[in-house]
Order: structure tokens, then sequence, then C-alpha cells
């Protein structure tokens, strides 16, 4: 998620104000303490289920159906679907965003959702591998290719600081803009729904916890300086894609090419789970074939047909962010952190919190849910409201 918020968040912080950097590192605090719940949900899993030890396919819906049951598993199954599904949508907006503006100069007349189309066809087929396992080589460019660019932005970011000589605008937000802004941060933090299944392929679990701290750290470096920059460099003047407001130069043109390729390779990232699980459904066989290909291309249209009807990425962003995301990041793991310690069996290790930690959990869960339902509501409004609907790009 990371590359999506490098873009997203400036705009967001500056929609917030002042506290919107303040949220943020409170965000990724909490965000890391649930993930790091999560982590100890998986080893009370492996403790009491012999079975689970080995390699699972599915661990964050396991943990929520050994907690509160069948409901839970589905549940997790779907926001986890819903999640990538929408992020997918997102990456191809914004990588269509970014090359329509690197190919300006030379196709002028090819509009954003022109190139919305053109991603989509391109991308669809490297969507018929199989798994993340047939492609390693993605992860790696996507986390390489997300670095470089922060750094370029935040060069060219600098640089028109030094030059900067007008009064940086800041007007007074609304309470929509305000909850649209905090589903973009709440989305920024959303890579809990892949942990349990990191945590699995780990060799040594017990240091996941360790592992999540560290890539926490590492984000709000990522996240801290460019939302910083744009909120007293750019002001009101902050686009909804961060890039777009950079002067242009060198700086900005390696900006984009490398942000423009981590969003290709984290869209086939975040989209093959979300292929698995239908082609599960449809019974589809694991080896290459037509009915796999088949199921991707329609999984790619209806990413189409989204994107063409809501062409506006930080829309989609803040619904995903306040719905979704809030669940499976701030909600889900430390209720069923709780739920795992109170089970009680005579075999099983006595887990018992302390009434402080339970009230923080409890906190965090109510909060989340308020802010998350919250952003939710902000973002069907803006969406579907006449006065700030995008403009679908079939509209004529």
């Amino acid at each position: 998620m990371a590359g999506s918020g490098v873009l997203a968040l400036p705009r967001a912080v500056v929609d917030a104000g002042w506290i919107g950097l303040i949220i943020i590192i409170v965000l990724c605090l909490t965000a890391c303490y649930g993930g790091t719940r999560l982590g100890v949900c998986w080893e009370i899993i492996e403790e009491r289920y012999p079975e689970y030890r080995g390699i699972t396919r599915n661990p964050y819906p396991t943990i929520a159906n050994k907690a509160v049951g069948r409901w839970g598993s589905v549940l997790v199954s779907a926001s986890i679907q819903i999640t990538l599904f929408g992020a997918g949508i997102v990456y191809l907006l914004l990588a269509s965003q970014i090359v329509q503006d690197l190919m300006k100069p030379l196709v002028p007349k090819l509009t954003f959702c022109t190139w919305f189309i053109i991603f989509a066809i391109i991308i669809t087929p490297p969507m018929w591998l199989g798994s993340p396992k047939d492609f390693w080589i993605v992860g790696v460019g996507a986390v390489v290719t997300t670095t470089l660019s922060c750094g370029f932005i935040f060069i060219q970011m600098m640089l028109d600081g030094i030059h900067q000589t007008d009064p940086v605008p800041h007007k007074s937000k609304s309470f929509l803009e305000f909850f649209l802004s905090f589903g973009i941060i709440l989305f920024s933090f959303g890579g809990a729904s892949t942990f349990p299944t990191i945590q699995n392929d780990m060799l040594n679990r017990t240091r996941f916890k360790r592992s999540v701290f560290g890539a926490f750290c590492v984000i709000l470096l990522l996240y801290l300086p460019i939302s910083i920059g744009a909120f007293f460099i750019y002001g009101d003047n902050t686009n909804a894609n961060i890039v777009l407001s950079l002067s242009r130069g060198p700086y900005v043109l390696l900006a984009n090419i490398f942000m423009a390729c981590h969003l290709i390779l984290a869209f086939l990232i975040v989209v093959n789970p979300v292929c698995q699980e239908v082609e599960n459904i449809f019974n589809t066989p694991h080896e290459f074939g037509f009915k796999r290909c088949l199921i991707r291309t329609c999984m790619v249209i209806m990413m189409v047909i989204i994107g063409v009807s809501i062409p506006s990425f930080a829309k989609l962003l803040s619904l995903v962010g306040g719905s979704t995301v809030t669940l499976l990041t701030f909600v889900l793991p430390n209720y069923f952190y709780m739920k795992l310690c109170d089970q009680e069996c005579d075999s099983w290790t006595k887990r018992d919190i302390p009434c402080y930690m339970r009230v923080y959990m409890w906190e965090l869960i109510f909060i989340g849910i308020l802010g998350g339902a919250a952003s939710t509501y902000s973002a069907f409004q803006s969406i579907f409201d006449s006065d700030s609907m995008s403009k679908p790009c079939y509209s004529f």
C-alpha cells in the first residue's frame, strides 16, 4: 500500500489540517500494534492446533474462525477480497494518471480514461500467471521502485521549497473533507490483511513482531517527510496526486517512471489473491489454462467498469480505507486476540490480558469503528453527491 499512500497522503494531510500529521503517527502506531496482535494470534493457533504448524493457505480467516466461528472467517475473507480488489483499481487509476502526465508532450490527445483502458489491456496477460511464486521478482521490483520514487519526489519537493516565495495557502476544511482524508490515511496503513500470510511463510515466526515494527518504521520514514513537505510547501495547492504538484524537471520524470513501474508491479501482487479466491469458487484447475485466463480477464473487465465509472482514486481510497481496511487493521486484530485469550481448555496455556490493555484495545476498536464509519459515509456522500461527483469516463 506504500506507493498509493505516498502519492495520496500529502493532500489528505492538507485537507485534515496540521492534526493530520499527528493522525499519521497515531494510526501508524495503532496499525503496528494491531499487526503484532495478529502475530500473537497465529502463535496461539499453532500452539493449540498442531495441524496449522505447517503452511496454511488462508491464515487470517483461520484466526477468525478459531476466535469467533464461521461468520468471522467469512467476514475476513470478504474484507480481504474487497480491499485488494479496490487497491487494484486504485493502482490502475494512479498509473494511468502518471503515464498521461509523462506522455502528454508526445500524445496530448490521449486522455486519462484512454490510458486507463490501455493499461488494463496491457496488464491482463501478466495476470494469467499463477501466484506470486511464479513472479517473485515482481515483489522485489515493487519495493525498489517505490523507494527510488519517494527519494526523487522528496528531492524535488525540497527544491520547490527553496524557491518558494509566495505564502502557502491554507483554508478551513469541512467535516466531509476531514473524514475523506481520514479514510485515505487509514488505507495507507492497510497491509494487515497480508500479515498472517507473511508470518506463515517465515522460518522463525516468533520474530514476526520485530518484522512488523521494522516495516512500520520504514513506512513512517517514507510517509512523514513527503506529507510534511506538502503541507508547508504547497498547502492547498497540493494535488490529490502529489507528483502533479511538483515543478517539472528530471527528478519528477524519474519519480513518475519509477512510481508507474511500482504501481503496475504492485497491481499484479494485490490482485492475485483475489483471482485465486474466485478461481476456488469456480473450481478452476491450478494449472495454466483457458478457464483461468477467462476468469482473470473478467476480473480486469470488472475493474475497468468501476474505474471508468468512478475515476477518482482518492474517493475509492477513502471508501476502502474507512470500511474494510479499518476492520482488518484496527478492529478485528484486537478483537480476535481478546477472544482467543478468553478461550479456556485444560490442555491449553492460560493467557491473561491485563485490565488496562483490555481497556486500551476496546478503545481502539470503538475509535476504529466510529472513525471508519464516518469515513465510509463521507466517501459514499462524495461519490454520489451531484456537486462533487466525478464525471464518468463514458459521459459526454
